[in-house]
């Protein structure tokens, strides 16, 4: 193999890296760990807009209850032993 054709691969293998570099797995619906690193468990109820429940998965033994707050966007973690949270949870399942 000549030393042009030599670059020209590496710079072709570059190029793949770089555009790869940045893609996510998450739209592709594929989650490669838990989302929740901590919870919260104080009553937020008020301040909630949107609640939503992911149930244990290959890569995350856990259910995690994400609540996305009203006023600034912001997503929290929810702790699921809390009783006001599995309130939600009931409330949710039985809709």
């Amino acid at each position: 193999m000549s030393i042009r054709m030599s670059a020209s691969l590496v710079v072709v293998l570059l190029a793949l890296l770089t555009i790869t570099e940045g893609m996510s797995l998450r739209g592709v619906g594929a989650d490669l760990r838990c989302r929740c690193i901590e919870t919260e468990s104080r009553r937020i109820g008020k301040l909630i807009k949107k609640v939503e429940m992911f149930p244990p998965s290959s890569h995350c033994r856990d259910t995690e209850i994400i609540a996305t707050l009203s006023k600034s966007g912001q997503e929290i973690c929810l702790d699921v032993s809390a009783p006001w949270v599995k309130r939600v949870i009931e409330k949710m399942l039985s809709k």
